[in-house]
Parts: C-alpha cells; sequence; structure tokens
C-alpha cells in the first residue's frame, strides 16, 4: 500500500507506530512538533539524525529534539550522511519514503511525499539498517553541548532571496501530456468506481485523465460526467483546437491536418514527431472524447478517405 502526502500519510505513520511496541526511526531532518504529534504511545525508543550544523542553523532540524528524547528515555543517534526515511519495528516490516518528520514532509504542510510499507524484509535489508545504526554516533550531554554551541555562535547573514512560485503558464497546457490518453471515456465512470479490469498501460491512462481533467473522488455518475466535460472543455489546449476547426473554410479538419496541427502546437521539446502521435492514437481518442463532449461537433470517415472531425453549425 501507498502513503501519500495530504491524504493518507501522517495517518499511515501513526497507525504504524501505533501498531508496533518498538520502534527505531531514521529521519535526517526532525521537528520537535511533529515527533511530538506522531509519537502518541511513545513507542519510539531510538532515533537516528543528521543533525549537521547547516540543518540546525537553516532551522530544518529542532535541537529541542534532544530534550524530548531525555524525557521519553529516547536513544538519539546522530550520523550526518543519512538520507533515508524510515519506520522501523526491528522486524521485518518498515514504514519508509520520502518523508521526513516534519510539517512539511510527513506533516500536512504541502510538500509531495510518498510512502510505502514493506512488511516482509529479507536479512540483508535488516542487515542495511544495523549497520546504520551502528555506523552513528550516540548524543551524550557533551556532545549536544557542543553541537548548540556551534549553532549559537554562526550568526547567519540576513539572506533575501527572489521567490519563484511554481505556477502553470501557457506552455504547460499545450504538452502533448496535455490531451486524454484513455481510448474509452465512455468506460471511464466504471474505472473511476474501480469495477472495471486494466491492465498496466490501460490504468495509467485512466488515472492520466483524471488527474488531468481533476475529477475529484466520491461523485455520483452525473456529477462525475458533468465535471469530466467542463474541465475538459475548459483547457486551453482543447479550447485552442477547436477554435481552429470553426476557423478552417470547411469548418472541419482530415485525420493528417489534425496530426500535424498537434505536432506544430505542442510545446513538448523536441516536437513529436507525425508517426509517434498516430502510433499512440492520440488523435482517435481526442475525436471520441470531443464528439462525446460537445453536441455540435462529430466525426465521420467519408468514402474511403481518412476520418473527418467537422463543426454543426
Amino acid at each position: 500500500m501507498l502513503f501519500r502526502s495530504n491524504f493518507n500519510l501522517e495517518t499511515g505513520a501513526l497507525s504504524f507506530l501505533n501498531d508496533n511496541e518498538r520502534i527505531l526511526l531514521f529521519s535526517p531532518y526532525i521537528k520537535y512538533g511533529e515527533l511530538q504529534k506522531i509519537n502518541q504511545k511513545h513507542h519510539i525508543d531510538q532515533i537516528v539524525v543528521r543533525w549537521e550544523i547547516r540543518d540546525l542553523c537553516l532551522g530544518v532540524s529542532d535541537l529541542e529534539l534532544y530534550d524530548y528524547c531525555k524525557k521519553h528515555n529516547i536513544k538519539l543517534f546522530r550520523n550526518t550522511k543519512i538520507h533515508l526515511k524510515a519506520f522501523w519495528n526491528y522486524r521485518r516490516s518498515v514504514f519508509f519514503g520520502s518523508a521526513n518528520v516534519t510539517n512539511k514532509g510527513l506533516g500536512e504542510g504541502g510538500n509531495w511525499e510518498l510512502n510505502g510499507l514493506e512488511p516482509c524484509m529479507s536479512f540483508d535489508d535488516i542487515t542495511y539498517l544495523n549497520e546504520i545504526l551502528d555506523s552513528s554516533e550516540y548524543v551524550t550531554d557533551e556532545l549536544y553541548d557542543q553541537i548548540k554551541n556551534c549553532v549559537l555562535s554562526v550568526n547567519l547573514p540576513t539572506l533575501l532571496y527572489p521567490e519563484i512560485p511554481t505556477r502553470k503558464k501557457k506552455v504547460d497546457f499545450f504538452l502533448l501530456s496535455q490531451l486524454p490518453m484513455y481510448h474509452n471515456v465512455g468506460e471511464l465512470y466504471e474505472v473511476y468506481l474501480g469495477k472495471a479490469l486494466l491492465n498496466d498501460e490501460e490504468l495509467e491512462c485512466a488515472a492520466h485523465d483524471l488527474v488531468l481533467y481533476k475529477v475529484p473522488k466520491g461523485l455520483s455518475f452525473e456529477e462525475f460526467e458533468g465535471k469530466l466535460k467542463a474541465n475538459f472543455n475548459a483547457h486551453p489546449f482543447i479550447i485552442s483546437f477547436k477554435e481552429h476547426i470553426k476557423s478552417q473554410p470547411s469548418q472541419s479538419m482530415n485525420y493528417g491536418s489534425v496530426v500535424r496541427w498537434i505536432s506544430e502546437n505542442t510545446t513538448t521539446v523536441p516536437t513529436p514527431r507525425n508517426w509517434e502521435i498516430k502510433q499512440r492514437q492520440i488523435v482517435n481518442i481526442l475525436y471520441d472524447w470531443i464528439v462525446l463532449f460537445n453536441d455540435d461537433f462529430a466525426w465521420s470517415i467519408p468514402g474511403n478517405r481518412s476520418q473527418v472531425i467537422y463543426y454543426n453549425r
């Protein structure tokens, strides 16, 4: 099972902690508040943290961790080489992934994190974790005082860094991956409910489309169809394509023209070749989506000619 940030990650860690009487925690960064939040039953009895002086000066880890460990009889170790994040029950189970024990990591602070649960570690895996613990340095009062004095002696300059927030721009909406990928849009609700049997490729394509068109969970069929239709038709790539069809003298485009238009208007680097677009059946899928969600569009195969999509005035 996978545990995702802002969904079930923190509760998954809490459940693992509560279900195991003893836990060894590996985490490069640890914030006191998040540790206190998840260690409700005090099952953590050893911690390995990175605690580089730079980390502590920048506040990504807390010195308060030491007093917390002393109060709750937790052995604290320091290892400046660790990068793994893991909760180990000293036997065969480990809860591990990308999340540090911080609000931004394990908590609901906004980072994209992913953890998993391995219930049957091998002997070599267990040995590996023991090797890390064995190579770590136990934090004594003397070492803590030395680290604390180093941190307090550092005078950090006040630096103002320019911020570039993550915002989608026009080019992001014209990637080839911004077009629908699932071949049977009419079947998507069954997929959404988990009732359709799919192979790996179909599963990937269906998940792509539900995320791309921002369909939340728990919708009725009518709500699902309405949300999918609205978000599909509001997508800049789809709007631009439909307007281009309407701007043609015949208000239609044949298959070859559509392939060329997609190739010329995608922002993917390098620009996708025509055969790549055909091979992926992107045009066929796009036709079906547009016609299903737009009563004023249709497609047909006139005679032996290729598929033509046209605007019904």
